[in-house]
């Protein structure tokens, strides 16, 4: 089973996002964007080659993606609703995603047997996901994926770093308040 390491794309969703090994090498490059109906993030080899490819289908609360592995579609991925618990099912690729979007913790399981899991770290001084990929073949589709439910779990979210905490007087019954800046 082999860690990847991707950092926070929801911080860089116009630019480049390198994916590395344990020891820290580059491994892939994920390039693209979220947020407009037909966007794409595509998946580089380090070497250039292009291995496979996300593309929003649509937008909403409920938005579609589709997978492409050689320029085929290989699979449909849709967020449903859960908050808590979510179960996902990839069409095409017969994947089943297990996990928390409030942790941003997951299992993907195919014919039964995990294909990868996700959770996040602390990896070289910042955020990121490790990848726990189990079948090497399987590494730039679970990167796509990995960055669709990244996607999924940030969007609507407020940033922590930009909430203020100020103390208030113990007559008041609330303790204690925050402002967004």
């Amino acid at each position: 089973m082999r860690k990847l390491y991707l950092r926070d794309h929801s911080t860089d969703l116009h630019g480049t996002t390198v994916v590395r090994d344990e020891q820290g090498r580059s491994c892939y490059l994920l390039v693209g964007k979220w947020g407009m109906h037909h966007d794409v993030l595509s998946l580089y080899a380090i070497n250039g080659d292009l291995l496979a490819e996300v593309k929003q289908l649509s937008l909403g609360i409920l938005p579609k993606f589709a997978l492409y592995q050689q320029r085929q579609r290989v699979g449909i991925v849709g967020k449903s609703f859960g908050f808590v618990r979510q179960v996902v099912y990839i069409r095409g690729l017969n994947w089943i995603i297990v996990g928390s979007p409030l942790g941003s913790r997951y299992r993907v399981f195919g014919a039964g047997k995990l294909v990868f899991a996700l959770k996040p770290v602390q990896f070289s001084g910042s955020y990121c996901h490790e990848l726990r990929v189990t079948n090497k073949d399987d590494e730039p589709l679970a990167i796509l994926v990995a960055s669709v439910l990244d996607h999924w779990s940030r969007n609507g979210q407020i940033d922590s770093s930009k909430v203020q905490f100020r103390n208030r007087s113990l007559a008041d019954d609330l303790g204690m308040g925050f402002r967004v800046k």
